[in-house]
């Protein structure tokens, strides 16, 4: 009796600290349903998120030190970025946002030796949006009005995100470049680190998935990582083909809209630069000529305050806002850092998203899924505002040292693995 009172006290204890890991995702994809609802109150709760994982990572009391080295070297730019901005309550919200990747990596350093369980809820919370993601496809196909639809003044009616006439893949997150990235990364880690009976499986649904989201810049990047991923390039290039050629025969003008609408992005965002995003990077450029090395200020340029605040360097600048003159953000992560820290503050802020990369001692294995994660998740921000957006660096960032401890300490972690090595003890 006492043995098994023992057991289940044990159980109990790994339950409650289960839950505990797994309190962030919960408050952050909740924070990202409750935002088409009560939009105010979801950036509240993203900002609970956020003092959860730093609340939780400082009552561990252990902290990677070159990733705090990282944050002191950053600090003398920041405080100036907060008292050189035009609107110091501009600054402060804005400045609450570049704390967002930091908390994630000192969260995630804090719950490192607990990877498979992130793992593992981690693929099934993938899964769910998929299974999901069927049941909006019935609605749609039904012309019901869903949850994430949104009312549109303008048009008098409900309005949803599609391309070429088709829905674009929400799941339970809402939006289809969050959807997009969350099955991308679910894709390669499960590739990596999943070795159930499933995996084909599984490894099928998230790839379907990542195209069906029909966000250009994810499915761009999940062929480019798969390219440089795969050892047999003529084998990626041929099943890439082939898709490509039956596409066109089975649906000619669903592809002659998806060509001429990745057209319209490329001429807009790249060659002509005939939109906010390119704008932004055209001011981002312009500062650095200038020897804009320490910045504008926090809360300047590029960020939700910055357009809430009215931020004199629109104006300044002669930004030219285009046909999204109802943007809450140039949509553009890089031109906003680069431009409120300056050259210098943002190499310095960029070195504590790297410094688990530069300053670790990583196995091959995983380091080359280092490089799918901060590759899928920096290229997305190109042209988004992901490096700021909690719940991509969730599924994100959040792994960079569970991978890093699970690799370093794999046959302490699974004894079985012993057995392959006889000659080698444990520590």
């Amino acid at each position: 009796m006492k043995t098994i009172a023992i057991k289940a006290k044990i159980d109990l204890s790994a339950l409650i600290t289960n839950v505990l890991i797994l309190i962030p995702f919960f408050i952050v994809f909740g924070s990202e349903i409750l935002q088409f609802f009560e939009p105010s109150i979801s950036s509240y709760v993203k900002i609970l998120g956020v003092f959860y994982m730093l609340f939780y990572a400082i009552m561990k009391l252990k902290y990677s030190k070159t990733l705090l080295l990282a944050l002191l070297l950053f600090a003398p730019f920041f405080i100036y970025g907060l008292v050189h901005s035009f609107s110091f309550k501009a600054a402060v919200l804005e400045g609450l946002r570049y704390l967002f990747p930091i908390a994630v990596l000192l969260y995630g350093f804090s719950v490192r030796k607990h990877f498979k369980l992130l793992l593992h809820f981690f693929i099934i919370f993938a899964l769910v949006n998929d299974i999901v993601q069927v049941y909006n496809y019935v609605q749609w196909l039904r012309g019901a009005s869903q949850w994430f639809y949104l009312y549109s003044d303008y048009f008098g009616y409900h309005i949803y995100n599609q391309s070429s006439g088709i829905i674009r893949a929400t799941g339970i997150v809402g939006f289809f470049g969050l959807f997009g990235f969350l099955n991308l990364i679910a894709f390669f880690i499960t590739r990596r680190y999943y070795e159930g009976k499933w995996k084909k499986g599984l490894l099928a649904i998230f790839a379907i998935s990542v195209f069906l989201s029909l966000s250009y810049k994810t499915m761009g990047t999940f062929i480019i990582l798969l390219f440089i991923e795969n050892r047999n390039k003529l084998k990626v290039f041929a099943a890439v083909g082939i898709i490509f050629v039956l596409a066109i025969v089975t649906a000619p003008k669903f592809m002659a809209d998806i060509f001429k609408s990745l057209t319209y992005r490329v001429e807009e965002y790249v060659t002509e630069g005939n939109s906010a995003r390119g704008e932004s990077y055209r001011v981002m450029i312009d500062e650095i000529k200038r020897g804009n090395l320490f910045g504008r200020g926090i809360g300047a340029f590029g960020g939700p305050e910055s357009v809430t605040y009215e931020s004199p360097l629109y104006y300044e600048t002669g930004f030219n806002w285009y046909t999204t003159t109802d943007l809450t953000t140039t949509d553009t992560y890089f031109p906003h850092l680069f431009v409120e820290v300056g050259l210098i503050g943002a190499l310095a802020y960029l070195l504590i998203l790297f410094a688990p990369l530069l300053f670790l001692r990583w196995k091959k294995t995983a380091y080359q899924f280092m490089f799918v994660l901060y590759f899928a998740l920096f290229f997305d921000s190109l042209f988004s505002y992901s490096l700021n957006n909690i719940a991509f660096l969730v599924i994100s960032l959040l792994f960079v040292y569970p991978v890093h401890y699970y690799t370093m300490h794999q046959e302490e972690i699974n004894p079985l693995e012993q057995d392959k090595h006889p000659k080698r003890p444990l520590p």
